[in-house]
This record gives structure tokens, C-alpha cells and sequence, in this order.
């Protein structure tokens, strides 16, 4: 198509072919889509919004879960997470909601966390994934390809249950985190109280069959005409729509119809009550909505929308539904909670939890205070990284700007310091999720627990990592360098004959596998030289 298309070629946005390349985009490249460059992540995948998220669901379980007779008794309560992705806000919401000491106080049900995505190679990724397992092992975490968009059945792959809509009897939880974004949108604009809707016209300007390029190479034109009454055949999305055009002066926004389905067929899945917890770019105040250009399409990595919270709100709120949301405006990230049949319940567990963990200091204050430590990264104290670090549940990112600061403080810290950089530095260990080919961080938390006089917990980290740590060079001399410097020098052969297998050029591997072979042969220990490996 070109500019100059006739106008019958411009389509409602919902109804657009690019919907189909953005479930290609993530169907093709699996995990690979949320790597270094691509989709961003960060502030949704990050420890800080995982334990948010984890307290958020606890409240809404201990408002309306329950233990019921029969067939309730045996079935678990499920929470699925939706475009789970990389699997980095799995883990962190995993390790919190299922750790000891909050296994310690909760309620005694059975819950089950599902991840899905419309990836099958996410899912392979996921299930053979070593971070993963122990919650498999412990019958916490299960699998299942979904399309919110389809009807098809919920299929479980570890449990082999299918779940069809009303086939549950306890309440369901939902976290989606950067899905509403990338399901269909309409776009509307309303002047002198007439709505008008924003058509689109796609333009694919490249040969190449890579979904990359394809999305990276396809542009929009964009044309506005009146609409009819009613446009829909759903009677709330057309008196949502009535109530924009209503409105005084000129407004720009989108309608979130693929968020509308996607709570509908949730809320279908249980007899019981549905909680959502979901993330996204996009605004709830009506205040904030008057204030917007005309509506686009964006592009980060794949296309995505800026989402209507409010028509969410609006949508959830005529259904009966119940509507939370910060009440403040977000710089980073908005976030709501969609509580659909709720009955006569009370939601003081919930509402608790949630204005404690999202509205008060919730994951946007968390991404706005790591931006303002972030200026300052190489002059912080000793005492102000640790407070980071903790205060981040051992974040990546506040590591890995800090580190640099936290190498300098190590030589004149005492030995309670000591104790407390060791636990930190831990800390961050066990919060990272392996997912893609950034480096890994046992590498520097190890260099730094040696320089602080910690070659017991750096071996703990070591012996932990090594199945990553082995698959790069890098990892791989820093595996040896420390088998060989605790004077266990033939253990220190093996990982370096792999690399030399891989990489027979490697200078370091070569340097410091003919250094061991020498000073093995002095002691009259038999051991090949590094030509034979190369060899």
C-alpha cells in the first residue's frame, strides 16, 4: 500500500493485519524477543515489582480464597501470568511468594502459578530452564500456551489439566505485564462533540521474510472519518465511546477492545471471582487523556499502544467489576487492579496490599528512585550501595552501577562490613534470572567476595553457577582461575579443555592451562599438554 491508497483500504485499527505480525514477532523468536535491544523489560521484570505483585495476590487470596468441600478441596488456586515472556518476573514473583517465611504465615491452600505465552519456544526455554525446576519439583508452577484472544482450552503441561471457561471453582489471578499494549486497540478522537475514528493503512516496505525487519520496515498513514452510532456490537464499549464524545473541547485516545475480550474470557475461565493485576504505558486520569496527541502506533522492538486505563476502568466498573488504581499519576508505569464478580466480598486484604505495595511505593516510585540513584552511581558510600541493594531485593541494575563504587570501598571496610557486603552481593546471586547473553553476574560478584576476603561464599557462588558460568569464555577462565588458586589444579583442566575445544585460539586458556600442566608435571603428576587438547 502506499500514501495514496483509496480510502476503503484504511481499516479499523483492531482489525489491522499487524496484530498478526506482533504474534509472530514473539512466536518466532521466543525469549530472544525481551534481549539486550529489543522488546524493554526492565521495569517489569525486576525483584522489586515481582515481591509487589507477590503481596498484591496474597491479599486478594486471603479476601477470596477458600477452602470449600468436594472437588474445591483438591482443585489449586491458580495464578497465570500472561505474555510471561523471558520468565524474569516468574522467578522473582516465585521465589517471594513461595519462599519459606511466607510459606510460613500464609493460608494453608494450595496455589499453582502458570506461565503462558504464545511462544512454544518460551515454553520449551522455561521448562528445561535449571532456576525453574525446583518450583516444578515442588508442584508450585506449571505451563501452558494461551492466546487470550482464542477460546482454545488452557492446557497445563506439567499437570496435564485443561481448563475450560467455567471449569473453575476457586478464584482466579491474573498478572499482565506489558500484554494490553500489544493486543487490538481503535483509535478515536472527539471535536466539537462529534467522535471520529482513526483508520490505519499499513505499509510493509521491505522483501525480507524476518519478522525483525518486517516490523521494523513497516509503516503507517493514518486518516479520520465520523462514525456511525454504535459502532460495536457490545453494548459498553459503545456507551463508554458515548461518554468521550460527551466530553468538552478536543480529546485523542484509544479503545483497549483486545483488553475488553481478554478480561471477558479470563472472567469465563471461573465460577468464582477473577483478579488482574496488570502493568503497561498509559494513563487512568481522564485529566491525563484530554492532554494526549492523536493516537499511533509505537514501535519498541514490536508495535505496542499506549493504553486507556480509564475505558479499562469504565469497562470494568459497568461490569459490576471493581476498578483499583494508584489514584496518582505514573511517570514510567501504570498499573491497575480488575476485580471482576466480586460478589459481596469486602477486599480489605486486598485493597491493603495493594496501596501499600503499589500505590504508596509501588514499582513506578521503585524505576523513579533507581533513576536518581543512578546519577550519582560512582560516588555513592559503602553504606548508600547496600541500602540500594537491599532496599532493590538485590537488582541487577543497582548492582552492576554500583559495582565499580563498591570495589573502591572494599579495602577499608571493617569486618562487619565485610559480613554485610558478602550477604548483599548474595543477595543479587540469587535474584538474577539467566535468560539471555548479558553478562553473567557471578562473575563480578565473585572477583568482588575474593577481594573482600570471601573465598568460601565465592566458591558457593561458583559451584551454583557452573552450568552458566561453563557455557562463556569468560565464565569459564574465572571457573578455572579459582579451582586453580584453591589448589585444585586438575579440576581446573577440565573446564579450560572445553574452551580450548571451542575456542582453540583462546590466549588465556592456552597461558593459563600450560601454567597448571607445568607446574602438575614438576610434581611428577601426569597430565597432557595444551597442544594435545587443541588437537
Amino acid at each position: 500500500m502506499t500514501a495514496n491508497e483509496p480510502l476503503e483500504n484504511y481499516v479499523p485499527l483492531s482489525r489491522s493485519p499487524i496484530w498478526d505480525l506482533v504474534r509472530s514477532y514473539y512466536g518466532t523468536l521466543g525469549v530472544d524477543a525481551w534481549g539486550p535491544g529489543r522488546v524493554p523489560n526492565y521495569v517489569t521484570t525486576n525483584p522489586f515489582i515481582g515481591r509487589a505483585y507477590a503481596n498484591v495476590i496474597r491479599g486478594f487470596l486471603d479476601d477470596f480464597g477458600q477452602s470449600g468441600g468436594g472437588r474445591a478441596r483438591r482443585e489449586p488456586h491458580y495464578i497465570m501470568e500472561l505474555g510471561a515472556g523471558s520468565g524474569r518476573f516468574a522467578y522473582g514473583f516465585l521465589r517471594h511468594f513461595f519462599s519459606p517465611e511466607e510459606l510460613a504465615i500464609a493460608k494453608k491452600r494450595h496455589v499453582v502459578y502458570v506461565m503462558t505465552e504464545v511462544s512454544e519456544a518460551a515454553i520449551d526455554f522455561w521448562r528445561t530452564h535449571p532456576q525453574l525446576k525446583p518450583f516444578v519439583d515442588q508442584g508450585v508452577l506449571d505451563f501452558a500456551y494461551l492466546d487470550v484472544l482464542k477460546d482454545d482450552p488452557v492446557r497445563l503441561l506439567i499437570s496435564g489439566r485443561e481448563i475450560t471457561p467455567g471449569s473453575l471453582s476457586h478464584p482466579l489471578s491474573v498478572i499482565a505485564n506489558y500484554v494490553i499494549d500489544s493486543l487490538p486497540h481503535d483509535f478515536y478522537s472527539v471535536k466539537e462533540k462529534r467522535l471520529f475514528e482513526r483508520r490505519v493503512c499499513h505499509r510493509i516496505e521491505t522483501e525480507s521474510e524476518k519478522i525483525e525487519d518486517i516490523i521494523r520496515e513497516t509503516d503507517f498513514d493514518y486518516r479520520e472519518q465520523p462514525v456511525k452510532a454504535e459502532p460495536y456490537e457490545n453494548e459498553i464499549w459503545n456507551r463508554i465511546l458515548e461518554k468521550y464524545r460527551r466530553m468538552t473541547g478536543e480529546m485523542n485516545f484509544s479503545l483497549p477492545v483486545g483488553g475488553f475480550r481478554m478480561i471477558d474470557r479470563l472472567s469465563a475461565l471461573t465460577s468464582g471471582s477473577m483478579f488482574l493485576m496488570t502493568g503497561d504505558f498509559g494513563v487512568s486520569a481522564l485529566s491525563d487523556l484530554a492532554d494526549l496527541p492523536p493516537r499511533r502506533v509505537a514501535r519498541n522492538g514490536t508495535f505496542s499502544m499506549h493504553v486507556n486505563y480509564h475505558a479499562l476502568g469504565e469497562y470494568v466498573r459497568r461490569g459490576k467489576g471493581r476498578f483499583l488504581s494508584p489514584g496518582h499519576s505514573k511517570s514510567s508505569l501504570e498499573m491497575a487492579g480488575i476485580l471482576m464478580n466480586p460478589g459481596r466480598r469486602k477486599i480489605r486484604h486486598l485493597k491493603y496490599q495493594f496501596n501499600n505495595h503499589i500505590r504508596n511505593f509501588g514499582p513506578d516510585e521503585f524505576f523513579m528512585m533507581k533513576k536518581i540513584a543512578e546519577e550519582n552511581f560512582d560516588n555513592h558510600s559503602l553504606s548508600q550501595i547496600l541500602a540500594l541493594i537491599r532496599v532493590s531485593y538485590g537488582d541487577i541494575k543497582i548492582f552492576r552501577g554500583c559495582a565499580t563504587a563498591l570495589k573502591k570501598n572494599l579495602p577499608k571496610v571493617s569486618e562487619y562490613e565485610r559480613r554485610s557486603v558478602v550477604e548483599a552481593l548474595k543477595s543479587v546471586d540469587e535474584a538474577f534470572f539467566r535468560c539471555d547473553s548479558t553478562v553473567d553476574p557471578a562473575i563480578p560478584i565473585i572477583q568482588l567476595m575474593l577481594e573482600a576476603g570471601a573465598p568460601t561464599e565465592a566458591m558457593e557462588i561458583l559451584e551454583r553457577n557452573r552450568p552458566f558460568l561453563d557455557a562463556s569464555a569468560d565464565g569459564t577462565m574465572l571457573v578455572a582461575t579459582i579451582l586453580y588458586k584453591a589448589d585444585r589444579a586438575e579440576e581446573a583442566l577440565e573446564p579450560l579443555k572445553d574452551l580450548l575445544r571451542r575456542e582453540p585460539d583462546h590466549r588465556g586458556a592456552q597461558l593459563l592451562y600450560g601454567r597448571i600442566a607445568d607446574e602438575m608435571e614438576a610434581r611428577s603428576t601426569p597430565c597432557r599438554r595444551v597442544t594435545s587438547v587443541v588437537d
